[in-house]
């Protein structure tokens, strides 16, 4: 029984986008909810969620961190994806986003760009994220913190990393794209 592939959760199966193709709305599974120090990362081969790092003192991720499913970036792990809203979630939430564009890094010469993210608009509901469309809606302290935050956690960790700046929802777009077929060329 050791040698037998165990995928409980099957987020392989999570197509990476929502049904509604006129939004373009984009599957994340939340791998590190806001607010918590801890970081976690999904272990494919056992389908469970695995504590990757603890955040030093006073430190906590600002939003919900996770990944799209069925892609692969440069860097050899699902695209990642920062999702913004007005409570954490829960690791392993699947949740329907709409893309705003990306935060382009280099983490030791590797490409590992997070693309940026919020909830689907809901009937009835008001959220802050609503009015955002691009990452130029976000307040421009709200973006310099979460870039200084992505940047900062990490070289904590011993990386070097690089902001390399920002680019808009079409070529984030691109991007997920690119990385779903690097993904199906793996598979």
């Amino acid at each position: 029984m050791a040698d037998s592939y165990i995928n409980p959760t099957n987020y392989d199966a999570i197509p990476t986008y929502a049904c509604d193709k006129h939004e373009q709305l984009v599957h994340a599974v939340i791998e590190t909810p806001a607010q918590t120090r801890h970081k976690y990362a999904f272990v494919p081969a056992y389908g469970i969620f695995m504590l990757k790092q603890t955040l030093a003192e006073g430190l906590s991720w600002p939003y919900d961190y996770g990944f799209v499913p069925q892609t692969l970036a440069d860097d050899g792990d699902p695209t990642d994806i920062l999702v913004i809203n007005d409570a954490p979630t829960f690791t392993g939430c699947l949740l329907e986003v709409r893309i705003l564009g990306a935060i382009l890094l280099k983490k030791n010469g590797t490409i590992n760009n997070r693309l940026v993210a919020c909830l689907k608009q809901q009937d009835g509901v008001t959220l802050k994220t609503d009015e955002y469309k691009k990452l130029g809606d976000v307040p421009k302290d709200m973006m310099d913190g979460i870039e200084r935050f992505l940047v900062e956690y990490s070289e904590v960790e011993g990386n070097k990393i690089e902001f390399k700046g920002t680019c808009s929802r079409k070529q984030a777009f691109a991007m997920i794209e690119k990385d779903r077929k690097q993904r199906k060329k793996r598979s």
